[in-house]
């Protein structure tokens, strides 16, 4: 995976729902860096679509979607 990758979370943890990130959303990875096995993946906010959810995660909860 990489920068500008889209991405699908494909597990629901606690972790990521408290930043407002469920099983099923799509993202892009907007950092170049791997950090820790972690991915940052900014997300549309689902309630008002005009926000953005910034969330690490990683690399093994994310399915690749379009390179």
């Amino acid at each position: 995976m990489k920068e500008y990758n889209v991405v699908e979370l494909i597990v629901e943890k606690e972790k990521y729902a408290k930043q407002g990130a469920h099983k099923g959303m799509k993202g892009i990875i907007l950092d170049p860096r791997n950090i820790d096995g972690c991915w940052l993946v900014v997300f549309p906010d689902p309630i008002t679509l005009a926000d953005e959810i910034w969330v690490p995660i990683k690399e093994e909860d994310l399915k690749l979607l379009l390179e």
